[in-house]
């Protein structure tokens, strides 16, 4: 088996280490970078940092190239690693007019192939510049508009435009049989937001846009994110409003949509618990996504590539879902703000999935799986906490039972991330027999009795005017939880149906008739007015004999 590496990012060097199970330094290149980028093949590495892109060759960490880029931001890569994307820091020429800041170069011969002009930068459009599968074409929004190139020469500039007013978003399919993109239109004016797809093949030489292959419309959402599933059957849309219009949550609300790329369904996901989406994964076979979403504690579901819920992995307090490259293994993490609790599961083949260990990282910021699909990383870095800044290293299938493999403690750690390995370099394997039937014998793993022991509840709080009554008994033994919720255990869930959503509570007095639904009370409406007509009609006739008497 191929030797495991890991590479860490701190504010003097970026150092290297040899994977588990046994951890040891390998070297370190001491040059300062904001962040790093590895070629498709793994066979290089990208240093972004300072003014320049600096190219390393990812066996010997000696440099290959260097790309001279003042106040470089951000990189990326396209599918090949044919081209770089570079995004630099706004300015402005002599003449006062705005420097072309995004840039798109050939890394063969550190030639600029294409260089635009960009105000924004986000992490959630990055990168701002998107290629299809087969490096043939380059996508970038502009005004109105998503612009086409033709790699083979960009200097004849657009080639294609699909012209889309008030376009705010767009994600081409990976798949390189599929020639769709998926575009995002925020609402406007009073008409509605939408998201849809359209074939790009099919565009006009005017730019007019074909008709959609599918569409969904929808309010209350003034951002989106686009995610494909690797296979290019279907798009998950994630969408944002900075506002909660039923005042739920502080920060704003989101909600889910599916699309088929084939037009054959466009849906919203039907989520079994209300509050916010935390956390959407594909599996990189494209077959199955996870989505937490809820109040804590979360309930986290898995759904088919036809938007059919699956399995429910119960309630918990998970923000974060990561697959294993191979798609069989998956992990809930409770990282960021929460004490970074974590699930094992074994995704079977008919969806069910088995739980095989449960341990916990504290202070984790990120959670990453290694090539090898065996292990997972879990690491604090600044700035997101500054204190217990390092890394740790669980398996979490080779031995299912949370234990530390290796641990590293750096003063200040920016980044830790495995090493990328050529495809085809592991195979995926299942579970050892071994570790599966300890999993079994011990209900979930022996990972269990590594989760810190839940402190004694104090009886619960009872208000004054109930002391003393038969209610106050029930008062006291309240179990509420915002970490677990015991009741919700999960399970497979029937084919065509989702968990169902626990009613929402009243806040009506006790014995007071519910109001009636939004359906009862036009159809009363309705009903009086017709009454009215028809009343005032009569009338009118009544008059109209009394005169002719």
């Amino acid at each position: 088996m191929a030797q495991l590496g890991i590479v860490c990012r701190t504010p003097e060097e970026v150092q290297f280490l040899s994977g588990p199970p046994e951890v040891a330094s390998q070297g370190a290149v001491g040059s300062p970078a904001s962040s790093l980028v590895f070629t498709p093949d793994a066979a290089r590495l990208l240093a972004v940092g300072g003014d320049a892109v600096t190219v390393l060759d990812a066996s010997s960490r000696q440099q290959l190239q260097r790309l001279d880029i003042p106040a470089v931001m951000a990189a990326a890569l396209s599918p090949k690693g044919t081209y770089l994307i570079t995004f630099q820091r706004p300015s402005k020429d002599e003449s006062g007019q705005a420097d072309r800041n995004l840039k798109v170069w050939r890394l063969a011969d550190a030639e600029c192939v294409l260089s635009l002009h960009q105000k924004l930068f986000t992490k959630d459009s990055w990168p701002s510049v998107q290629f299809t599968a087969d490096e043939s074409l380059a996508f970038h929004q502009v005004t109105n508009a998503v612009n086409i190139y033709a790699t083979a020469d960009f200097s004849s500039g657009v080639s294609k435009r699909l012209s889309l007013k008030g376009v705010a978003g767009f994600a081409v399919c990976p798949a390189a049989n599929r020639p769709v993109v998926a575009a995002y239109v925020p609402e406007s004016k009073g008409s509605p937001g939408f998201i849809a797809l359209y074939d790009y093949s099919a565009i006009s030489a005017g730019g007019d846009a074909p008709a959609p292959l599918c569409r969904k419309s929808f309010y209350r959402a003034n951002a989106a994110r686009l995610m494909w599933n690797s296979t290019g059957t279907a798009v998950l849309a994630l969408t944002a409003a900075d506002v909660d219009a039923t005042n739920q949550s502080y920060y704003g609300e989101q909600k889910l949509y599916f699309m088929a790329a084939d037009g054959s369904n466009e849906s919203a996901v039907p989520l079994p618990k209300e509050g916010p989406v935390h956390d959407v994964q594909w599996s990189p076979k494209g077959d199955y996504f996870v989505v937490v979403a809820g109040f804590m504690p979360a309930k986290t579901t898995l759904f088919t590539d036809k938007c059919v819920a699956k399995f429910d992995l119960g309630a918990g307090p998970y923000s974060t879902a990561r697959w294993n490259p191979f798609g069989r293994f998956l992990v809930l993490a409770g990282i960021g703000n929460l004490p970074g609790d974590l699930a094992f599961y074994d995704k079977k083949a008919d969806g069910k999935c088995k739980p095989m260990g449960n341990t916990r990282a504290e202070n984790a910021v990120t959670a990453e799986w290694s090539p090898c699909g065996r292990y997972l990383m879990s690491a604090t870095v600044a700035p997101r906490l500054r204190v217990d800044n390092g890394f740790q290293a669980s398996p979490a299938v080779f031995k299912y039972d949370g234990t530390l493999v290796a641990r590293e403690k750096r003063d200040v750690l920016y980044e830790a991330s495995w090493l990328p390995a050529p495809e085809g370099t592991y195979e995926d394997r299942p579970q050892t027999p071994r570790a599966a039937g300890a999993a079994a014998a011990n209900g979930g793993g022996a990972a269990a009795a590594a989760l810190p022991p839940q402190p004694v509840r104090a009886a619960g709080y009872v208000p004054p005017h109930m002391r003393g009554k038969p209610g106050a008994a029930a008062a006291a033994a309240a179990t509420f939880s915002l970490a677990r919720d015991a009741n919700d255990k999960g399970g497979k869930i029937p084919t065509g149906a989702v968990a169902a959503r626990p009613a929402a509570a009243s806040n009506l007095p006790p014995g007071a008739a519910p109001p009636p639904s939004k359906s009862a009370s036009k159809n009363a409406k309705r009903r009086a007015a017709k009454k009215k007509s028809e009343g005032g009609a009569d009338g009118a006739a009544a008059g109209v004999a009394g005169m002719t008497l």
